[in-house]
C-alpha cells in the first residue's frame, strides 16, 4: 500500500477536475514544464477578469507542479476569498496542507468540503474520509473512526467506500476502536469488491491475524505479498504481518524467510522502528 500521506493525496483528486479549454492549456503548459508561458496566459485571463476565482485556482496549480507551496497557498486563498464554497480550491488547499505537514489546517480545508450548507456537488463522502486519513496519521483514532462512519453514511461511491471501510477496519483491529467481528466483515465487504489490491488483502489478512485465524491470515497475507511482487514491487509490511501469521502456525522456515526479508527492507520499506524489533525477537524463537 501507499503511504498514507500518498493515499490522502491521491483521493484528494477525486475532488479535484480541471475541465475547460484554458485548463487543458495550462495542463499541456505545465506537462512541458514551459512555466513562464503558463503564467503569461493565465494572468492575461486573470488581467480581464480579477475576480474569477477559478483562474486563481488555475494559477496555484501552476505553482504546484513547480513545488511552490507558498505562491500555491496564495492563490487559492484568494480562490476562497472569491468563492468561500469552491471545492477544488478547498480540497487543493487541504492537500497542500497534508504535504507540508500542516495536519489541523487540513482538516478544517476538509471539514469545509464536507459542509452540507456548501455546494451541492460537493462531495462530502470523499471528504469525510479524507479527514479520517489525516486523522489517522496524527494518531486521533477514536476521531478517525467516527468520520470513517459518517463517510459510510452518506451514500460514497464504490472506491470512497472501500478505502473507508477498509480504514475503519484496520482501526479496529490494530487500535481495539472498534468490534473484530465487524472489522472482518467490513474488510472481507473490501477485498469481494477490489480482489486485485494488495493494500485490502494485508488489511483482511491483518484483521484474521488479530483475530487468532491464522490460516485464513496466512492466505490473505500471502496474497497480498504476491499481488506486490508480481508488479515488481516490495512490501515490508506486508512480508512483515505474513510472517508473523506463519509463526504463529509453526511454518518455521518460511517464517524466517518472510521475517528476514522484513528485517533487510527496514524502515526504508515501510517498517516502523519497533514492527523491525518485533521481526527481530520473533526470529530469535524460530
Amino acid at each position: 500500500m501507499a503511504s498514507q500521506r500518498e493515499c490522502i493525496l491521491v483521493l484528494a483528486r477525486h475532488l479535484v477536475f480541471l475541465g475547460d479549454a484554458l485548463g487543458g492549456l495550462i495542463n499541456l503548459y505545465t506537462a512541458q514544464k514551459q512555466f513562464d508561458r503558463a503564467h503569461a496566459r493565465i494572468d492575461q485571463a486573470i488581467s480581464a477578469q480579477s475576480s474569477n476565482a477559478g483562474l486563481h485556482f488555475l494559477k496555484a496549480q501552476i505553482f504546484g507542479f513547480q513545488h511552490d507551496a507558498g505562491g500555491a497557498e496564495g492563490e487559492l486563498n484568494r480562490a476562497l476569498e472569491l468563492d468561500p464554497n469552491n471545492a477544488a480550491a478547498l480540497t487543493a488547499l487541504a492537500s497542500l496542507y497534508v504535504n507540508t505537514n500542516q495536519p489541523d489546517r487540513a482538516i478544517a480545508k476538509f471539514r469545509q468540503v464536507a459542509d452540507p450548507n456548501n455546494k451541492p456537488d460537493t462531495d462530502d463522502a470523499a471528504a469525510l474520509t479524507l479527514i479520517g486519513m489525516v486523522e489517522d496519521q496524527i494518531n486521533k483514532r477514536d476521531e478517525a473512526v467516527k468520520d470513517y462512519k459518517e463517510a459510510l453514511n452518506r451514500n460514497p461511491p464504490a472506491d470512497i467506500k472501500a478505502i473507508a471501510e477498509n480504514n475503519l477496519a484496520w482501526d479496529y483491529a490494530e487500535y481495539g476502536k472498534g468490534n473484530l467481528d465487524e472489522a472482518v466483515r467490513l474488510a472481507q465487504d473490501v477485498v469481494r469488491s477490489y480482489p486485485d489490491e494488495a493494500g485490502y488483502a494485508d488489511t483482511l489478512g491483518w484483521v484474521y491475524y488479530k483475530k487468532v485465524l491464522y490460516g485464513a491470515a496466512v492466505e490473505q497475507l500471502q496474497k497480498a505479498v504476491k499481488q506486490t511482487t508480481a508488479t515488481g514491487g516490495d512490501s515490508a509490511v506486508y512480508r512483515f504481518h505474513l510472517g508473523l501469521a506463519l509463526a504463529k502456525m509453526s511454518r518455521k522456515p518460511e517464517a524466517r524467510q518472510q521475517l528476514q526479508l522484513a528485517v533487510n527492507m527496514g524502515t526504508d520499506k515501510g517498517l516502523t522502528s519497533e514492527q523491525v524489533e518485533e521481526a527481530k525477537q520473533t526470529l530469535a524463537t524460530l
